[in-house]
């Protein structure tokens, strides 16, 4: 059984960054929209996308073409928690690429806090978060973000960096 915190950190990736249209299910053109709002450009690879969406619509165990907030979360306790999904880690190296505007291979503050504001967080939240997840760094290398989005999804313990990855830690009721 998973834990709240991790449950409520799946819901809120669920509801901030996957369902687009706030309908409460996830289908391809919410998913769509979400790479768009991230800058996801058609020279990115459709290809890539399309793994990536086959991997998240195989929580869709109703096959009604759309992935619930119910089927999100069960997809995830059956995920063991060691390894993300391998549409998961495409996907974080999706992230990485569109979070590193310039392409010098790191993250730095300022990419950072540009993607966050798009999807509606504080500059202030946004800049706490990346304090935390750099550690005292002024970058992040593909190598910490990948551990950074793997403590995200997969970790219970409210200390990790990663539950700031998306740039609050506004989802935790506890």
């Amino acid at each position: 059984m998973m834990s709240d915190l991790r449950i409520q950190k799946l819901q809120f990736a669920f509801k901030k960054f996957f369902d687009a249209d706030e309908g409460g299910a996830v289908e391809k053109k919410d998913f769509e929209k979400t790479l768009e709002k991230l800058g996801w450009k058609e020279t990115d690879g459709e290809e890539i996308k399309n793994q990536i969406w086959d991997g998240f619509k195989a929580a869709d165990v109703d096959g009604d073409g759309q992935v619930s907030t119910d089927e999100w979360i069960k997809m995830w306790d059956l995920q063991d928690t060691e390894t993300l999904p391998e549409w998961n880690n495409l996907f974080c190296k999706v992230c990485f690429h569109i979070l590193d505007k310039t392409g010098d291979g790191v993250i730095d503050e300022e990419e950072f806090l540009n993607v966050h504001e798009i999807f509606g967080g504080t500059k202030e939240e946004a800049v706490d978060a990346f304090q935390t997840i750099a550690e005292d760094k002024s970058s992040l290398n593909f190598d910490d973000f990948s551990q950074l989005f793997k403590e995200f999804f997969l970790s219970d313990d409210i200390d990790d960096p990663g539950n700031y990855i998306f740039g609050t830690l506004n989802f935790f009721k506890g």
